[in-house]
């Protein structure tokens, strides 16, 4: 049994929401309650909602939609 749910990109926003997290000014995504902490991608970079492919298990991990984090993510995965 597969524990990955998919979502479409128009449900990016509600899926943050539903871990306490929004999208600032700027496309950045950010903590409700604390809009200055950006959420960080795994290799260390500032993550914009257009490139938010999704959170993982555990710690909010949040994955970029390039190709090398997807792979990576694939790897972790296995």
């Amino acid at each position: 049994m597969s524990k990955i749910i998919t979502f479409d990109k128009s449900a990016k926003t509600e899926i943050l929401n539903s871990f306490n997290m929004i999208v600032n000014q700027d496309g950045y995504i950010v903590e409700k309650d604390n809009p200055q902490k950006i959420a960080i991608s795994p290799e260390g970079d500032p993550l914009e909602l257009k490139n938010f492919a999704g959170i993982m298990k555990g710690s909010l991990v949040f994955i970029r939609s390039d190709i090398n984090s997807l792979i990576n993510l694939s790897d972790t995965l296995k």
